[in-house]
């Protein structure tokens, strides 16, 4: 499941950073399984809870992390590799066309540049992705991309020193230069096709076949077709006819023109339809479609190699495994007789109507009760930052069967008083007020804290109020 496009900037950033994370504090299973239940609706999608776990601890990396600085620096060399590939395509489809005005211009050098080059690429970009798994794979390495980008890699700065800090894993590696690949060959490829049209714009040229090779033009118009066979029915005019290609054949020796490709150099220059039609859908279409092809290819390895860093699967096992205690949830104590002064126990339940939080988040109240073996209809939070308007609106909403949570290691405050009285004010309401102690003792009370807070609640004497111990 990807998050936006997380084979681009957007993964690769996240690979990143979480690489980073990881070297750093992960946290406590008791706080990464906080963090699941606070987003139990991404625990099957790992990617995007990785990503937004990591939104979270960003503020652990330094203001300007490395993958803020890597993105930037790849950006700037991916624009300076896009744009240098564009005009060599133009200067390249320049020079292919060049019309000396003596002789034609010899349309088999275009057409290799964009219908046999493509072929060839692209078929080594077929072979490479399936070898991209492979970390040495020779095909890759063979990409222009690889060793442009090699180049700028020498160049001296922190941008080297970064890269060869972050451990990129090798497949991803491969898989974005075979992409990268697919962005440069595609700008090389427009910058013929504009070329093209410059050219034919600019220019009165008569195009012509010549080569030593013996090819009749029966042969060549054949071979012809099969190239405009994805548009010769519903493009007639872009597929030379066999009359034209007779015609344009030219044969150098005696470096003079003959009367008829003269009397005929008009119609020589609709070559440019043929040529034209066999750029859009050779050297751009099926570029473009094996482009993102290789976009989602990425995209998938990507994942895997987000979830093979070190230590992330380790951080979402405990994101989705419940906490597993070996302490028993309450001490035995020794049975006593109750006295006036003091508070009436409640036996644990499974079930409540609603389960409050005082100065408690939702995510460790939904953490509490899982360890606890306790569901709720409703779950509320009160005190700490709240209003007295949200808590007045808790006391309000919260019906039947209410269990309050409290941190047992802070005593009561006048303020949790006047809020339990209002709670209380409705005899229907059954509360039970659930000390808590710390994480470190697995959420429980100590004794000298549970009786703090019990002689506090005995003081209210409101029979609807009962304890956890």
């Amino acid at each position: 499941m990807a998050v936006k496009n997380k084979g681009g900037k957007d993964g690769l950033k996240l690979y990143i950073d979480l690489y980073e994370l990881m070297q750093l504090e992960r946290g406590t299973h008791q706080e990464n399984r906080s963090f699941g239940l606070a987003h139990s609706e991404l625990l099957e999608k790992p990617i995007a809870l990785l990503e937004r776990w990591r939104d979270e601890h960003l503020h652990l990396l330094s203001p300007s992390h490395s993958s803020e600085k890597l993105l930037k620096y790849l950006s700037h060399a991916t624009l300076f590799l896009l744009v240098l590939s564009f005009f060599l395509g133009i200067f390249s489809g320049i020079g292919l066309l060049r019309y000396n005005g003596s002789e034609p211009v010899n349309l088999l050098y275009f057409l290799s540049a964009v219908f046999l080059l493509p072929l060839v690429t692209m078929t080594m970009t077929l072979l490479a992705m399936l070898r991209a798994g492979d970390a040495g794979a020779m095909l890759v390495h063979l990409s222009p991309a690889y060793w442009m980008e090699n180049i700028l890699l020498l160049l001296p700065g922190k941008s080297r020193e970064m890269i060869d800090r972050l451990k990129i894993s090798p497949m991803l590696a491969n898989w974005i230069v075979i992409r990268r690949s697919q962005e440069l060959a595609l700008a090389f490829s427009l910058g013929l096709f504009l070329a093209l049209l410059l050219v034919v714009a600019s220019e009165d040229i008569a195009f012509a076949w010549s080569t030593t090779l013996q090819i009749s033009p029966e042969g060549f118009h054949h071979f012809l077709e099969m190239i405009a066979l994805p548009w010769r029915e519903w493009l007639p005019q872009a597929v030379p006819s066999a009359e034209l290609i007779e015609q344009s054949h030219y044969f150098r020796l005696g470096g003079k023109l003959s009367r008829e490709m003269v009397a005929y150099a008009s119609q020589m220059g609709e070559w440019w339809k043929f040529l034209a039609m066999t750029t859009l859908f050779y050297a751009i279409l099926l570029r473009f479609l094996l482009f993102l092809a290789a976009s989602r290819a990425l995209n998938k390895a990507t994942e895997r190699a987000i979830l093979s860093l070190e230590g992330v699967r380790e951080l979402l096992r405990e994101m989705r495994e419940p906490l597993i205690t070996t302490q028993a949830p309450q001490k035995e104590h020794a049975p006593r007789k109750r006295g006036e002064g003091d508070t009436a126990l409640a036996e644990p339940k499974q079930h409540y109507t609603a389960v409050i939080g005082w100065a408690l988040d939702r995510e460790q109240i939904v953490l509490q009760n899982e360890q606890s073996g306790i569901l709720a209809d409703a779950i509320y939070e009160a005190g700490g930052l709240h209003s007295l308007k949200e808590d007045r609106q808790v006391i309000e909403n919260a019906e039947g069967d209410v269990l309050l949570y409290v941190k047992a290691w802070e005593p009561p405050t006048m303020d949790f008083i006047d809020f339990l009285k209002a709670l209380s004010e409705k005899k229907k309401r059954t509360i039970v007020v659930y000390p808590l102690g710390t994480p470190q003792r697995a959420s429980i009370a100590t004794d000298a804290e549970f009786e703090i807070w019990a002689a506090k609640i005995a003081a209210l004497k409101e029979e609807n109020i009962r304890m956890i111990r």
